[in-house]
């Protein structure tokens, strides 16, 4: 089966430990992402669920968080109702962050991987694009 990928990148005018902690703090992810809830304790190999809702309808991301390198890379495999899947790992997605240093902030870059539809893709392509806008106007409106 053909699978698809989504990779983005970003510049963020703030440090790195700002835009690392927005990544991986529950109570600022749901600041700037369409989610309601976020619960995880942070750790590589612990669960990540995210709740949200779409279009009045509500879902839950549930994952295990794969990497976590502080001001580096955080990345995490999961599994979303939301989707039209069976729950089995080969249709858990990736999600990786990878932050880097230079002049004029943070890069971000995004890859999210393992997209089972050219439809899923395309949707997410624009839904990244607004996701990692929000993101980058939640950091910069930050005092640091």
């Amino acid at each position: 089966m053909q699978t698809f990928t989504i990779e983005k990148t970003v510049l963020i005018n703030a440090p790195i430990n700002i835009v690392f902690e927005a990544l991986t703090n529950s109570e600022q992810i749901i600041k700037y992402y369409l989610l309601n809830e976020v619960v995880s304790d942070w750790q590589v190999g612990s669960t990540i669920v995210c709740k949200g809702s779409n279009e009045g309808k509500n879902f839950t991301d549930d994952g295990i968080i794969d990497i976590l390198i502080p001001n580096h890379q955080f990345q995490y495999s999961y599994w979303s109702d939301n989707h039209g899947t069976e729950k089995i790992l080969d249709n858990y997605l990736t999600i990786s962050y990878i932050l880097a240093e230079n002049d004029h902030g943070t890069i971000v870059n995004l890859k999210h991987s393992n997209l089972k539809s050219e439809a899923m893709y395309s949707l997410m392509i624009d839904v990244w694009d607004y996701l990692l806008n929000s993101l980058k106007n939640f950091v910069e409106s930050q005092t640091f």
